[in-house]
């Protein structure tokens, strides 16, 4: 009987050893073995959850198992990154939203999470930020509103989240006037109420491209670090005299801690559905947002440094 005992437990020190060893390789040679789930931070049928759901497509091709779509719309992000963050890191829950549920909502509003809970994966379109005014608007450059405020004593800012309402207050104590921020949600409300005078300005992430005639809107001030590619004239808010820009991403992550195997396979898959030519087309040609997929390395590295100055900006 001691025997048999000395022999199980023999067998079950190897079996043990035998699956520490290959349960890396194992792991990773089984994943996906059932569906990935798509946790999107945005409510079902704009444009940036018609480009998740073609990331899920692209994704289904590729590894073989399909990819289910969640919408979690609500705070900007936060429930969807909140649900995230308690899901197993084993690479079957994957989000899709965009780079300031993380880097910046955590130190604006209270969230279960932070920064560093999450491996960050890769971006698939860079958003295009800027100050809009409708076409008719008696202004039509960064000196021109300044100038209309002073003589007007104000203006009307339309914001579309506490991270452009700051902008505003840092617009209102930069240049010495009055700005009076409009909670707005929806980008499209924005292009309306600017195009109908009823607001003066306000932030567009990238809807304001497809109004950019002489009856929608114009461009005043491009807030990413580069000039938009469709409106290449405009300058950035940095060439305006400001220290900081507000370039953002659609982009993907996961919960913290993903094997190295899996988290490797899973990366090369989102880059090729990422770089894809529906998601590609997509991105370019109807959203008009550049397709910038920034690796998972870059983008770790652009969402601490962009926490750093979010939490410094906030804490004032």
């Amino acid at each position: 009987m001691r025997l048999i005992k000395h022999c199980a437990a023999a067998v079950l020190a190897v079996c043990t050893l035998t699956a520490t060893l290959v349960s890396p390789s194992a792991t990773a040679d089984q994943w996906p073995s059932k569906p990935i789930t798509l946790l999107v931070g945005f409510s079902a049928g704009g444009g940036a959850d018609t480009l998740a759901r073609l990331m899920a497509r692209a994704l289904e091709e590729d590894l073989g198992q399909p990819v289910v779509v969640e919408n979690k719309a609500g705070g900007g992000g936060v429930v969807m990154a909140t649900l995230l963050q308690r899901a197993p890191a084993d690479g079957y829950t994957v989000g899709f939203t965009s780079d300031s549920t993380f880097d910046a909502l955590p130190f604006i509003v209270r969230t279960a999470y932070q920064p560093d809970d999450f491996d960050y994966l890769a971006t698939v379109t860079e958003l295009q930020n800027a100050l809009v005014a409708g076409a008719s608007a008696p202004f039509s450059t960064w000196e021109e509103m300044l100038a209309y405020a002073r003589e007007q004593g104000g203006l009307t800012f339309g914001s579309l989240s506490p991270i452009t309402t700051k902008f505003a207050e840092r617009l209102a104590k930069q240049e010495g006037i009055r700005v009076r921020t409009v909670p707005i949600k929806g980008g499209r409300q924005i292009i309306t109420d600017v195009m109908g005078r009823h607001l003066d300005v306000g932030w567009s992430a990238g809807v304001h491209q497809a109004y950019l005639n002489d009856q929608g809107v114009k461009v005043i001030v491009a807030m990413n670090s580069e000039r938009l590619r469709t409106s290449p004239d405009v300058p950035t808010i940095r060439e305006q005299g400001y220290d900081r820009s507000y370039t953002s991403y659609f982009m993907l992550a996961a919960p913290k801690g993903i094997p190295a195997p899996v988290r490797d396979k899973l990366l090369a898959a989102i880059r090729k559905a990422a770089t894809s030519k529906d998601v590609a087309n997509l991105a370019e040609e109807k959203m008009k947002f550049p397709n910038v997929v920034l690796p998972a390395e870059t983008l770790t590295r652009f969402i601490q440094l962009r926490s750093a100055e979010n939490e410094r900006e906030f804490s004032e």
